[in-house]
């Protein structure tokens, strides 16, 4: 029988400028993880934590907290919790100076949020090969598969700012937690822009880049394995260009959107992976492109998009439960809706999105601009829920008016958690 049922909304939870020190941006970039009830979430230009499941919120100044690298802390942040070895990892990228700059990975194990101790590990691009002198890192992520850690990012030369490489850095989750000396493996390549990490991963890494509006390529990458393989998948063709979703009043959000992959997923013996393209013929808004591969045959199983004749959606982020589900962050706007946030569940049943408004925002940014990504990720205290982080802007539309946003939320199937939630209250 079809399922009907959007997701299931427990509790949002909106950060106010005393949690983030009003240290905001229209180009929002969330992130959020927890280890229990503690909940780290961090963005442009702030980070906050809580020690009570998000009842109250302290911030945590990226800009001192650390020691200082390069030019000082730049923007792009990340979290992500570790249950198999109880880490929470916190990847940050620091100012361009004298032609290079640095990825920090920090970490600390157990519930210690409340303390100020972190291990650090500090990656330039010289110092992973002499080669990459004069270069520099710029828009990072994180994943992890079953032993390992992986962040990718893209590496530019310093001088003319072109593109140089890609590069994603496996590295040993064991030796995170034994905070001592680091090794780690490179897998980089000058043909492929962006590459994106699934979340969900296990026995081997799987990560994705497009060839071109018809064709990925999915690299698989086995833990027992310093080899790399490849796979050319042929998606139905679609459009890049310049992206617009006006809303009323005429303001736009979109005018720094591209279609890079920003989502990837492995779920119940299928990957994922998600772009935002821009309208067609049939489809007069900008939306997320979707495709699904088989794992095992390594073939194009279906391509659920999700799209609207009224409104735009771009920035998508995916995280799976232990179950297989797949979760996601969103955000929609255009026409009579300025940019919000939404969350949804992949409905494997139907094969469709289910999806649910989580903040609508009241304003579109005087900018035009918004991103650069969002954030989706497993509250693995109970192995079926999410938390997403997303933000919008409340009574005006300036930086100063972003408030961001958490949401725990579910499939409908599954019933609220019997005890008090991990996160958010």
């Amino acid at each position: 029988m079809p399922s009907t049922h959007q997701p299931r909304i427990f509790n949002t939870v909106n950060l106010t400028d005393f949690d983030t020190n009003g240290q905001t941006s229209t180009v929002g970039e969330p992130t959020v993880s927890n280890n229990g009830n503690q909940i780290l979430a961090t963005g442009n230009w702030y980070a906050s934590r809580s020690l009570d499941g998000g009842q109250s919120w302290s911030h945590m100044s990226p800009f001192t907290l650390f020691p200082p690298a390069d030019g000082g802390f730049c923007c792009d942040q990340t979290t992500i919790y570790d249950p198999s070895r109880d880490l929470l990892i916190w990847l940050l990228q620091y100012i361009e100076q004298n032609g290079t700059n640095t990825l920090r990975v920090a970490v600390k194990q157990g519930r210690t949020l409340g303390n100020d101790n972190w291990n650090l590990w500090d990656f330039t691009p010289a110092g992973i090969d002499p080669s990459w002198n004069g270069e520099w890192f710029d828009y990072n992520h994180v994943s992890l598969s079953e032993n390992y850690l992986y962040a990718g990012t893209n590496v530019f030369s310093a001088s003319s700012n072109l593109f140089r490489r890609c590069v994603i850095l496996r590295i040993s989750l064991d030796e995170l937690a034994a905070a001592a000396g680091l090794s780690f493996d490179i897998f980089e390549t000058q043909h492929n822009f962006s590459l994106r990490c699934v979340q969900g991963a296990s026995g081997s890494m799987y990560f994705a880049s497009h060839n071109s509006n018809s064709q990925i390529r999915v690299f698989r990458w086995p833990e027992n394995s310093p080899d790399v393989e490849e796979f050319d998948i042929d998606v139905t063709p679609w459009f890049a260009g310049s992206y617009s979703a006006p809303t009323v009043g005429g303001g736009d959000w979109m005018s720094r959107t591209d279609p890079r992959i920003m989502a990837g997923w492995l779920g119940r013996g299928a990957l994922g992976f998600m772009w935002t393209a821009n309208q067609q013929a049939n489809r007069p808004n900008p939306f997320v492109r979707t495709v699904r591969i088989d794992e095992a045959t390594m073939s194009l199983i279906d391509e659920p998009d999700i799209w609207n004749d009224q409104i735009a959606f771009s920035y998508p982020s995916t995280a799976v439960n232990r179950f297989g589900d797949v979760g996601l962050s969103i955000f929609a706007g255009g026409g009579n809706l300025h940019p919000s946030h939404v969350i949804g569940t992949y409905d494997d049943i139907d094969g469709v999105w289910r999806l649910s408004l989580a903040r609508q925002g009241t304003h579109t940014p005087s900018l035009g601009k918004w991103g650069d990504y969002t954030n989706c990720a497993e509250i693995a205290d109970d192995g079926f829920t999410w938390l997403a982080a997303g933000y919008t802007l409340q009574g005006g539309s300036t930086q100063s008016d972003i408030e961001p946003t958490m949401t725990w939320f579910s499939q409908q199937r599954y019933d609220a958690p019997r005890r008090h939630p991990p996160a958010i209250v």
